[in-house]
């Protein structure tokens, strides 16, 4: 009888060791599945079976963050799968994604699995604030707001981005026009000027938007911009082959036109439509109104302007009247600014971190930049401005060699 028993436990266990087995093998294989949507060529990739794949992984382990988190984003891209589908988004979509990384943030702070783009708190704000601007584009105005303030209420719309886009906006002078690219840098924009009503003067342009029908007619129809040719030309212009080639805009203030060199690049050898709507919106400018770019800007997407601007930590002003670049007092007063920011920053967000770094990346090239020129004081100056704000104990290095590059700085100071 014991030996009977013995065996049928003996049994039992294989079976439910082996059920357990497969149930994992299983998980991994679907959310192995749901991933690989996300990888295939833009025209191959089907979320309908992503979401399926992706539904059957979180059914078995649900407190597994990285299957929620791939299941919001294959809700997102069902929703609107690039920025030309944004203004059909169904709110019912948006809530399906929203929660999904909601639960990813209940489950694990700070998400460590792999990401498609964005972080969740970084999406959440993606997910509630193209929501948003879909209302504002089919003059929903109330529905608008409304989504602005869902998504700060369920964890979007973070402290630090806020605080970083309203510095870029100060920074503005008036009527300009401020040339932005990603949601970390868009989004946040559009909430302070609809929400706070904060530097509705300025006219935010998101340059990847500009490869779309709807956003142009929209900028024309509110008023945000002119271009220099009808709505009929806007709405039917296509990429097109070029080589490198001399630019002329006419320069209201200025005796002679403003001219430069667009060129080719191994990377690069044709126009968008976002390129030639942005130099249309140039050319009806005239340069009345100053022209910016927020950081990180695609240098692809500048139309070859980098010999003109004018670095502003958080912005790159265009610079066609021969303006002086910062002094080192100006340029430390402006830095010590944004790194005030930094007291604002979730630590749980890698897109924030991220963005510390390129802050601190900045830091170090001008550190560099005056330790070369023997202008030790200025170096050691910007040295205690990195020591104070960006301590390694709460934002640690990126990477071994960034380390190492500061301790020899520190060494030769």
């Amino acid at each position: 009888m014991r030996f009977l028993l013995l065996i049928s436990f003996v049994f039992f266990s294989i079976a439910t060791f082996a059920q357990a087995r497969a149930q994992h093998e299983t998980f991994e294989s679907l959310l192995s599945k749901g991933k690989a949507e996300f990888k295939k060529p833009h025209d191959e990739q089907d979320f309908t079976s992503a979401v399926t794949y992706l539904r059957k992984a979180v059914t078995l382990q649900p407190e597994n963050a990285e299957a929620h988190y791939f299941l919001g984003y294959a809700y997102s891209r069902l929703n609107a799968k690039d920025g030309k589908s944004m203004i059909k988004m169904d709110l019912q979509w948006t809530k399906r994604s929203s929660e999904e990384f909601e639960q990813v943030i209940q489950l694990t702070r700070k998400y460590t699995g792999e990401m498609v783009v964005l972080d969740p708190y970084s999406k959440l704000t993606a997910e509630w604030g193209s929501m948003a601007m879909c209302y504002w584009n089919n003059n929903k105005l109330d529905s608008a707001v409304w989504a602005f303030n869902e998504g700060k209420r369920r964890g979007g719309f973070g402290a630090f981005y806020l605080a970083i886009n309203k510095s870029m906006l100060s920074q503005c002078s008036k009527n300009a026009i401020l040339v932005c690219s990603g949601d970390n840098l868009t989004i946040p924009l559009w909430y302070l000027q609809i929400i706070e009503g904060y530097r509705k003067d300025i006219a935010v342009i998101n340059i990847d938007l500009l490869n779309t029908t709807w956003y142009p007619q929209q900028l024309r129809s509110k008023s945000t911009v002119a271009f220099d040719q009808p709505q009929a030309s806007i709405d039917t212009l296509e990429y097109v082959y070029f080589k490198d080639s001399v630019v002329s805009v006419r320069n209201k203030y200025a005796y002679k036109d403003f001219s430069w060199t667009i060129r080719k690049t191994a990377e690069k050898d044709y126009l968008l439509r976002s390129d030639r709507l942005f130099l249309s919106i140039l050319k009806a400018n005239e340069f009345e109104s100053d022209v910016y770019f927020t950081t990180r800007f695609d240098k692809e997407s500048r139309l070859s302007l980098d010999d003109y601007l004018i670095p502003m930590i958080l912005l790159d002003q265009l610079n066609v009247a021969g303006k002086e670049k910062y002094s080192f007092a100006t340029y430390k007063a402006k830095l010590t600014e944004v790194l005030e920011l930094t007291k604002k920053v979730n630590l749980n967000s890698s897109d924030e971190i991220n963005f510390v770094d390129n802050l601190r990346y900045d830091l170090l090239i001008h550190l560099e930049e005056q330790n070369e020129r023997k202008h030790k004081s200025e170096a050691k100056q910007l040295l205690k401005l990195l020591d104070t704000y960006l301590p390694e104990s709460k934002f640690p290095y990126g990477s071994k060699e960034t380390k190492a590059y500061v301790n020899y700085l520190r060494k030769r100071l």
